[in-house]
């Protein structure tokens, strides 16, 4: 159906904005498609696809008719496909790219020992007798002063600092001084 169209319309005869606007309307959907084949970036496809707009606008003297409307086009955008490939710009982006997925990779191994730490912690306050696990949990977790555990558990303020430093020494007898520094119980 295009192929006829290009035989009825003459796009010299439009104004270059028209032209613009046809070209758009009748193969931009086409173009975008082929552009992204080259870049895989749905982003640097509209900023390729705006940017091969402007070139048509700027060069539609220069289509001279002998190939079809649709091959000159294409043309353009390969070559705009290419000059992106070669540019200093994609490089940059490229690089970009794998440096942040090496980041997600860091960060995500990150996030798991984070979580392996802890999961240690919460093991070992498990393993603690109630009496130091209740202390810990009121303290550590829910974030409660000695005042408020001392009231809460109907014990003196020294009971409470004694079983924290008690409870503190079994679980680094269990896990090393270096998780509870880190989270700040010891």
């Amino acid at each position: 159906m295009l192929e006829n169209l290009e035989h009825d319309i003459d796009i010299h005869r439009m104004s270059r904005e028209n032209a613009v606007l046809y070209i758009t309307e009748n193969y931009g959907e086409q173009i975008k498609r082929l552009i992204f084949t080259y870049v895989k970036n749905y982003a640097t496809t509209d900023d390729i696809f705006q940017e091969f707009l402007i070139k048509v606008y700027h060069n539609l003297e220069l289509y001279s008719g002998k190939a079809s409307l649709k091959t000159w086009l294409f043309r353009v955008a390969i070559n705009k496909c290419k000059d992106y490939l070669r540019s200093p710009i994609h490089r940059l982006t490229v690089f970009q790219d794998w440096m942040a997925d090496r980041e997600a990779v860091k960060s995500i191994k990150s996030e798991m020992m984070e979580k392996e730490k802890q999961q240690a912690i919460v093991q070992s306050i498990l393993t603690l007798s109630v009496k130091y696990r209740e202390i810990f949990v009121l303290r550590f977790y829910q974030e409660m002063s000695i005042k408020q555990i001392s009231n809460v558990l109907g014990l003196s303020e020294s009971t409470v600092k004694m079983r924290i430093m008690r409870g503190k020494k079994k679980l680094r007898e269990k896990l090393g001084g270096e998780y509870l520094e880190e989270y700040e119980i010891d």
